[in-house]
């Protein structure tokens, strides 16, 4: 009996052993499942509610949203300017700063710009966070969503905003412009200045003449050019053919006759070119070469001052006729499809043109 028992209550101990180990492996996996749980789910269980509000402006008046303020969840507000009124605003920069504990709190202003590539210029070290912000569905849902019909008054206050918006806009897309021949400075004359008039075609000057002994460093027939600033080539008119004689004195006469200067004739009157695109709508167009460099074709990226080619003067009449006389660089800078100068007075062009290329005037 003695046996029988002790065996019994083995019997029963192995059991319980059996049922304690059971209830073991089933308490460690009910745990496992609620960590799992909780951090898939965490961010709807624990976040409290991320709030999305914006205001829309029709700053130009034009009965289209140009502008638009998202404030995100009262940490960070965003703003979304549409220059190009294309339906399409791009992120332009934040109202943020990081506080001491690595939160986010607003300011107030705009604390750094980005200029639509949805990378924020880092400033105070907050990027990474605004990208963050940026990525959550709820926020990228809000800016992708239709606009709203309804449209904000349009105060002082948003004005002197855009006035800001535009002039570090400017600041941004114009940075870093050096001259195309080295060491040069804007010409001394007002007649190779922007805007001067060119009464032998009834036209309008249009870009600055780098000619010799005007921009204050010598420069002659095959001088060599190069970018003011990083971009890629456009246009190399590595096909160019002069006109002749008889071409050149139509093209002068019917310029005349217009009383304005067609494109078309324009064009063929800039002899050998190239255009570089510098993004954000800048573009340097380089004019009367004498040749192109080798590597310089449509599609090449270029660095500021990067040899592109060589000071000449195609297109001119002594150019038709043979000659070499006249040589120089006929240089535009374009800014919103206008060249730069144009409605400004001379003294104007001196004085920002001073500043954007970083020279002296004379």
């Amino acid at each position: 009996m003695l046996v029988s028992a002790n065996r019994f209550r083995s019997t029963n101990l192995s059991g319980a052993l059996q049922m304690k180990r059971f209830y073991t492996i089933m308490v460690v996996l009910f745990i496992g499942a609620a960590i799992a749980a909780v951090s898939v789910f965490r961010p709807q269980l624990w976040a409290p509610a991320f709030e999305i509000a914006s205001v829309r402006y029709d700053v130009n008046a034009d009965g289209s949203i140009d502008l638009i303020r998202w404030d995100l969840g009262g940490k960070v507000t965003l703003w979304e300017w549409d220059r190009n009124n294309d339906g399409q605003p791009e992120l332009i920069g934040f109202d943020a700063v990081e506080t001491t504990e690595g939160g986010l709190q607003p300011t107030g202003a705009i604390t750094a710009w980005d200029w639509g590539a949805d990378s924020v210029i880092d400033a105070g070290n907050v990027a990474t966070s605004i990208e963050q912000i940026l990525q959550r569905e709820e926020v990228v849902a809000a800016r992708s969503a239709l606009p709203a019909t309804d449209i904000a008054l349009v105060g002082a206050d948003i004005r002197t905003l855009v006035a800001e918006i535009e002039n570090n806009y400017d600041d941004f897309r114009l940075a870093d412009l050096r001259m195309p021949i080295v060491g040069s400075t804007l010409p001394d004359l007002d007649t190779l200045l922007p805007g001067a008039a060119r009464a032998y075609r009834n036209g309008i000057h249009q870009g600055f003449d780098m000619n010799n002994g005007h921009i204050g460093v010598p420069t002659a027939f095959s001088a060599p050019v190069v970018a003011t600033k990083d971009g890629t080539v456009i246009r190399a008119t590595l096909d160019f053919t002069e006109m002749t004689p008889e071409e050149y004195a139509k093209a002068i006469a019917t310029s005349r006759a217009a009383g304005t200067t067609p494109p078309h004739i324009l064009d063929k009157l800039r002899g050998k070119q190239v255009w570089i695109d510098h993004g954000h709508e800048i573009v340097s167009r380089y004019v009367h070469l004498s040749g192109i460099a080798s590597e310089i074709v449509e599609g090449k990226r270029v660095r500021a001052g990067d040899m592109i080619g060589f000071v000449g003067n195609s297109g001119t009449e002594s150019a038709v006729n043979g000659g070499r006389s006249g040589a120089h660089l006929h240089f535009e800078l374009r800014i919103d499809n206008r060249y730069f100068g144009e409605g400004m007075s001379r003294d104007e062009i001196r004085e920002i043109g001073s500043r954007l290329f970083h020279v002296r005037t004379r």
